[in-house]
């Protein structure tokens, strides 16, 4: 049984591996839940993207996770683009949050946004090391995309049911001190 309030302090978030247990691992959705039980470790495997999990000090059940992947997108596709150094190219290269999911036990205690936090300081390494324009994702649902916009990330696609998002890299390095 989860504590009535998760703290964070406790939370530790370490790459996939193969002690950690996802079987019990439901956030209430399904391609969620199904990639972190099913495709994780191949995925990892075939470095088509990595996967990153939380734990409550040192145990092995995952309570959320994230996996991110480099990739790109198109031009055509971002509003105001044309206005940018942008208009010169067909596709902008990001770093793509692929999935995000919370444990349904932990949900509305903050561990969401403690995992974005995660991925902002893996982006500004990745940044150090590689050139892209933003971090990017396609929103699951109407719940995703209010929790992603209440974060400041912007919609992008026309595609409302389940929308392209990205937060530029700029307020990325802006957000952790870079």
């Amino acid at each position: 049984m989860p504590p009535k309030q998760l703290d964070l302090t406790k939370v530790e978030i370490k790459p996939f591996s193969k002690d950690t247990a996802v079987n019990q691992f439901c956030c209430g959705k399904v391609p969620i839940d199904r990639f972190l039980k099913n495709k994780a470790k191949k995925a990892g495997q075939r470095c088509e993207l990595r996967t990153f999990c939380a734990h409550i000090e040192g145990s092995p059940l995952c309570i959320g996770y994230y996996a991110l992947q480099i990739g790109t997108d198109s031009v055509a596709d971002l509003p105001g683009a044309d206005k940018t150094y942008l208009r010169n190219y067909i596709a902008f290269p990001a770093v793509h949050l692929a999935y995000l999911g919370v444990h349904q036990d932990y949900k509305r205690q903050g561990l969401g946004q403690y995992l974005l936090m995660d991925v902002f300081s893996r982006v500004a390494v990745i940044a150090k090391h590689a050139g892209f324009y933003a971090l990017t994702l396609q929103s699951l649902d109407d719940d995703s995309t209010a929790f992603y916009e209440s974060l400041n990330f912007a919609v992008y696609s026309e595609n409302l049911r389940q929308p392209k998002m990205l937060y530029p890299l700029a307020d990325i390095l802006t957000l952790v001190g870079e």
